[in-house]
């Protein structure tokens, strides 16, 4: 979780609230879970979620 947020300059927190957000819509499919602890995430769809949520707060303002 910690090197997604260096990667896109979050804090530490943002990342646990973006894959619940993930979870919820249809950017599930970035999010695999091999195991009970372990959770991969697509970088690539982590982008494009991060870029979702900025057009939606662009189109709100």
């Amino acid at each position: 979780m910690y090197k997604i947020s260096f990667i896109f300059n979050n804090n530490s927190i943002a990342p646990n609230n973006d894959l619940t957000e993930m979870r919820r819509t249809e950017f599930n499919v970035y999010i695999l879970r091999p195991s009970h602890k372990r959770v991969y995430i697509n970088v690539e769809g982590y982008k494009s979620f991060l870029e979702y949520k900025q057009k939606l707060r662009e189109s709100t303002i």
